[in-house]
């Protein structure tokens, strides 16, 4: 059973890593491969830029990638990009016991 679970592990890591990387160069502007895995933007021009060019990527989706992709549809319209995040409204961690003090209320 630990063998079947340290391989079924492995292929979830894999697969994980290797979206990531996918996602990267798809979606991150002028992406390249580097041994520090660096990327950031500095100014606010250039965070717009950023979150435009993912936005057009992700609207282009069904012309320039080779999986297969679909839209969610409502009502006969395909839905846009929807970008959101969502926070515990209050959270704290005691590290002297490694514990968790956590709101469940979610902020969106």
């Amino acid at each position: 059973q630990l063998v079947v679970f340290g391989l079924s592990n492995q292929m979830v890591v894999a697969f994980k890593e290797e979206n990531t990387v996918a996602f990267k160069h798809l979606f991150l502007k002028g992406y390249m491969d580097r041994m520090d895995d660096t990327y950031a933007v500095y100014t606010q021009t250039d965070v717009y830029d950023q979150i435009f060019f993912a936005i057009n990527q992700y609207l282009q989706l069904p012309n320039i990638s080779v999986g297969n992709h679909a839209y969610e549809k409502r009502g006969g319209e395909e839905t846009a990009l929807a970008v959101c995040q969502q926070f515990y409204k209050r959270g704290a961690i005691v590290p002297e016991n490694d514990t968790f003090d956590i709101d469940p209320e979610i902020v969106t």
